[in-house]
């Protein structure tokens, strides 16, 4: 009797141990513990958001998460079945995320453009077209921004010309400084006069004669190379007036050709504003 219950003890506790271990299933994905993920939250749906979990009919047993990720389901299979003695190999498949596509930039420029979209047209078509279409205001205005390059460039080179001829000036004015600064002698009138007043009998005279003469040469020298500063610094300053005029010049002459071409843009847009963006696009299309 004792033997009999012992059997029917063991069998019911075999019974209670194997009982779980039947259910068993290997299909990822088909039950709960498969469908915990660790993208911050659970495939039962903590993940930001509610998130699906891995019911019998549920993608690769992935969890989906809204508003703040995605939980990856069958994301930890060793954890999923640590309550068992059973040990699988999970299989991690890649998703792909969907790419937001970006704004179509050139479509957008191209919307903004509207008319202007004409500066496809060909280079036959610029010179034949007719001065009031779209294309013949494209052309005028390709011209006017052509002709405030040419101004640009002619007002820097106006300027650089003017920045030359200052720093001649400086030059020049510096030397002569120099020269004043270095030389501290008589003129060759007062040497001169002193040569005059020698006495020929004397016996001091030919010494005298040549040590005079020789401060005579120095003083030559000297007025000879400030005669040519002086000079120089005349022609600098005329050099510094006319490039001063020029720039001026060139500066009038560079607002008047932006000023055009702003009046031919906008009559090329039909009397619209563009953006920064809009004209820079434009004019690199027209080649400028």
């Amino acid at each position: 009797m004792f033997r009999s219950k012992t059997l029917a003890t063991a069998v019911a506790l075999s019974a209670l141990i194997l009982g779980p271990l039947a259910p068993v299933s290997f299909e990822f994905g088909a039950t709960p513990a498969f469908a915990k993920g660790n993208g911050g939250g659970n495939g039962g749906g903590n993940g930001g958001g509610n998130g699906k979990g891995g019911n019998s009919g549920s993608k690769g047993g992935a969890g989906k998460a809204n508003a703040g990720g995605k939980a990856k389901g069958a994301g930890n299979v060793a954890k999923a079945a640590a309550g068992t003695a059973v040990t699988a190999t999970a299989t991690t498949v890649a998703i792909a995320e969907p790419v937001e596509t970006a704004p179509n930039a050139h479509g957008k420029m191209a919307s903004e453009l509207k008319g202007l979209n004409a500066y496809h047209a060909s280079e036959t078509a610029f010179a034949n077209a007719s001065p009031n279409s779209q294309v013949g205001r494209i052309a005028a205005y390709r011209e006017a921004a052509l002709e405030t390059v040419a101004a640009g460039e002619a007002a820097a080179e106006a300027a650089a010309a003017l920045e030359e001829a200052t720093a001649a000036l400086s030059a020049s004015e510096q030397a002569l400084a120099d020269l004043d600064q270095n030389y501290s002698g008589r003129t060759t009138a007062e040497i001169d006069a002193d040569i005059a007043a020698l006495d020929p009998a004397a016996t001091d005279y030919q010494s005298s004669l040549d040590v005079l003469n020789a401060e005579r040469t120095a003083a030559e020298t000297y007025e000879t190379d400030r005669a040519a500063l002086e000079t120089e610094i005349a022609t600098n300053e005329a050099a510094v007036a006319d490039a001063e005029t020029a720039t001026a010049d060139a500066e009038t002459a560079l607002a008047d050709a932006e000023m055009a071409e702003g009046e031919a843009l906008t009559t090329a847009a039909n009397g619209r504003t563009l953006s920064d963006p809009a004209i820079d696009f434009l004019r690199e299309q027209l080649g400028l």
